[in-house]
């Protein structure tokens, strides 16, 4: 506290130091973070590994009592090189009469006893308080006021000495204010964070309190200054002033194997004049990384029947930062969720697809209804910023038209430490498109309507696709054991049975084969001729037509095979090609948006519903990679 300094002479016999237990450091923290807290792309888990972190539980010597000083009582549950004073009480750093016993120390003080008036301390040098609900809801904490805080006033050194003249011996380290012992987890972040309140009075003099955190004796390479206004490290918009309760925190990495760490608070200031400051909120917490989910709809498809074909993507990304092997933020038990049954609740689910996907292990079953989940259950991992995607497509009969949908995804994880994580859906392909790390501010809806805008004016239009492989060739010979110009039946749909499909020549269209015959299976080099045919059979021409069809997985696309061909005229060449990964236009009919290996969009504009011109295919050729 603010003495005289000609009353330092008498500390010297009057204080006592306690050290009890001696600090041991069996296993260092790997890795020292920083103090501006847990990375952009995580946040801090709800668990906090520290005891008795807000002083609720005191020593037990009644409120206001003064004693002798002695060490830290056992049921506080922590250490301290400090000696304790006494429940509610000024550790004075002399005997004045008022103050029963000299040599500082520490006090457990609660603002609901005398008026939140600290008993006997110097007038007009020192005044303290609790926590307010906003100053715990402006650092995260749940919004509820802390009445009860840790008082320090260091009067000595850890060489027994006065913290001014005479100086102690050099390489003496400052007294602990503040230690614990806690269970970790190996190779997980953690943030160690506390407020702090400098007790001094704005003009009064003496010295602010220079704070470190510790981890095993892992610390910043800085002392946060609390009170003096320099800028709090993460907490940019929170004034460092004296009597405000303010931040300090350290985020390090527990090494592999590590299960336990002590953790300590220093204050490095040193010196008797000032240096009053209270903490409380003390918190050891992981941090976990967010999960992002981003959704996506294509545009839909009107068949023939009436029904409406909507492709989906779905994607997840944990978006901690990457920060080496063994992957401390790696999720395991990815999951992503979704319910068609709510969001198509006004129409007939004719069909799902099955999802696709070359980054997750998808769910066969799923189906939108009885089965929501995408991904197979227990197998799907994501590592520190990496993106996984699934798509699928959804066949509805609307009750009438048009009609919009809005729907969104849900996606979960676990931690290596058993945390879950979970994120709802923002519409597109970015989880997180204000780039803040946090994708639990950014879930709009995914928005669907049918038929696609334009609405046609009168009538409706219908558009059919079949796709087909209609050659493959092995060193410019096609494939033995393929009948490429035979027409085959999908059982599982009607569109390659509608009559106008007979305008196509030569006769049989839509020809080709479905899958490849398993008697020559495909080898590197053979080439693979994909047909995509069309119809348009409705009632009204079809506008504003574009066909994507993506490069398979482990295939090649040949340059300038890509071709067009409208009624029975020549093929001629079109279509866009986009090189894989390369971003797709707004309003594409791709089944998946990242584009994981290229895609051909054939825009097709306005398809009459005419014959001779409302039928024709998109052609192209791949390369067995």
């Amino acid at each position: 506290m603010n003495r005289p300094l000609k009353i330092l002479t008498c500390l010297v016999s009057a204080g006592a130091l306690f050290n009890s237990p001696p600090f041991l450091f069996p296993t260092r923290a790997q890795i020292a973070g920083g103090n501006t807290g847990c990375p952009i792309g995580t946040r801090e888990s709800r668990t906090n590994r520290i005891r008795n972190g807000n002083f609720t539980i005191n020593a037990g010597t009644g409120l206001g009592v003064q004693t002798p000083p002695a060490p830290v009582p056992t049921v506080v549950d922590f250490f301290s090189d400090l000696p304790y004073r006494g429940d509610a009480v000024y550790p004075s750093d002399v005997a004045d009469g008022a103050n029963l016993f000299g040599g500082g120390g520490i006090s457990i003080q609660d603002e609901r006893f005398n008026s939140g008036q600290i008993p006997n301390a110097l007038p007009g040098i020192v005044s303290g308080r609790g926590v307010t609900v906003e100053e715990a809801t402006r650092v995260g904490l749940d919004p509820d006021a802390i009445p009860t805080y840790l008082y320090s006033n260091p009067s000595l050194n850890t060489a027994g000495q006065p913290t001014t003249i005479p100086p102690a011996p050099p390489g003496t380290p400052p007294p602990v204010l503040w230690s614990q012992t806690v269970n970790v987890s190996p190779n997980t972040v953690y943030n160690f964070e506390a407020l702090f309140f400098n007790l001094l009075l704005p003009g009064a003099p003496g010295l602010d309190p220079q704070i470190r955190l510790q981890a095993n004796g892992v610390q910043t390479a800085d002392a946060i200054v609390v009170g003096d206004g320099s800028p709090l490290p993460g907490f940019p918009n929170i004034p460092n002033v004296r009597q405000a309760w303010v931040p300090v925190q350290f985020q390090f990495t527990t090494s592999p194997g590590q299960t336990s760490l002590q953790l300590r608070i220093v204050d490095e200031t040193q010196n008797i004049v000032g240096d009053d400051f209270g903490v409380t909120a003390i918190s050891l917490r992981e941090c976990l990384p967010n999960l992002g989910v981003a959704k996506q709809a294509g545009t839909p498809v009107r068949n023939a029947d009436g029904t409406f074909t909507i492709p989906y993507t779905v994607s997840a990304t944990n978006l901690a930062p990457v920060v080496g092997i063994p992957d401390p933020y790696l999720l395991s038990n990815v999951q992503l969720t979704e319910n068609l049954a709510t969001t198509f609740a006004n129409a007939t689910i004719v069909s799902v697809s099955q999802p696709q996907s070359q980054t997750f292990t998808v769910n066969p079953g799923f189906n939108g209804t009885t089965d929501t989940q995408l991904l197979q259950s227990g197998v799907n991992t994501l590592g520190a910023g990496a993106t996984g995607s699934v798509s699928f497509s959804v066949t509805i009969l609307p009750p009438s038209l048009p009609q919009t949908y809005t729907n969104t995804a849900v996606g979960t994880g676990t931690t290596s430490t058993g945390d879950s994580v979970q994120d709802q859906s923002n519409n597109g392909a970015n989880p997180d498109p204000d780039g803040d790390g946090n994708p639990s501010n950014n879930n709009d809806l995914t928005t669907v309507t049918v038929p696609p805008e334009p609405f046609p004016p009168t009538g409706q239009g219908a558009f059919l696709l079949v796709k087909r492989i209609t050659n493959i060739t092995r060193g410019g010979v096609s494939l033995a054991g393929n009948n490429f110009a035979a027409f085959v039946d999908d059982p599982t749909t009607i569109n390659d049975n509608a009559p106008g499909w007979v305008q196509l020549n030569p006769p049989g269209a839509p020809i080709g084969l479905i899958n490849a015959s398993n008697t020559a299976p495909l080898q590197t080099g053979d080439e693979v001729e994909y047909t995509v045919y069309f119809l348009s059979s409705g009632l009204a021409p079809v506008i504003d037509v574009n066909i994507c069809d993506l490069i398979p997985p482990g295939t090649t696309l040949i340059p300038a095979t890509n071709v067009i061909r409208l009624g029975n005229r020549e093929a001629v060449s079109g279509g866009t090609v986009f090189t894989p990964l390369a971003p797709l236009p707004d309003n594409n009919s791709c089944l998946d948006q990242r584009n994981p290996n290229g895609a051909i969009i054939f825009n097709l504009g306005n398809v009459s519903n005419l014959p001779s011109d409302n039928v024709g295919f998109v052609r192209f050729r791949v390369r067995v990679n």
